[in-house]
């Protein structure tokens, strides 16, 4: 009977963290000053440069990453994936895979694969 009630509050909390915001699939309407939550592994580069080094790795996890764009840079293949190059404000902390906590308001160079969708999206 545990078992059963912790599925249910599981299932709960997920569709309430998925059921807050516009979820977009691709990518085409995310514009300058777009808003919108990442979930997954993503590398983030401090310097706004495409052969920079990666600084840290998010981790894949429940909150995910909250951004606004501040620059859409262009479209690329990255580990044989097609996305774009985003310069984007982080806006809320995160812990990266190496345990460190980055505080918001930090800027990061990402490049976001086409087939991964954002969440709470706001233009």
């Amino acid at each position: 009977m545990k078992r059963f009630l912790l599925l249910i509050c599981f299932n709960f909390i997920s569709l309430v963290l998925y059921a807050n915001g516009i979820t977009l699939p691709e990518h085409s309407k995310i514009k300058e000053l777009s808003s919108f939550r990442i979930m997954g592994a993503i590398d983030l580069r401090t310097e706004k440069d495409y052969s920079s080094e990666v600084k840290y790795r998010t981790l894949n996890h429940e909150g995910g990453m909250k951004v606004t764009v501040l620059e859409i840079l262009k479209s690329a293949v990255q580990d044989n994936e097609s996305g774009k190059w985003f310069y984007v404000l982080l806006t809320s902390p995160i812990w990266v895979d190496s345990g460190e906590w980055i505080e918001k308001y930090q800027k990061f160079l990402i490049f976001l694969p086409d087939d991964m969708p954002v969440f709470d999206f706001e233009e």
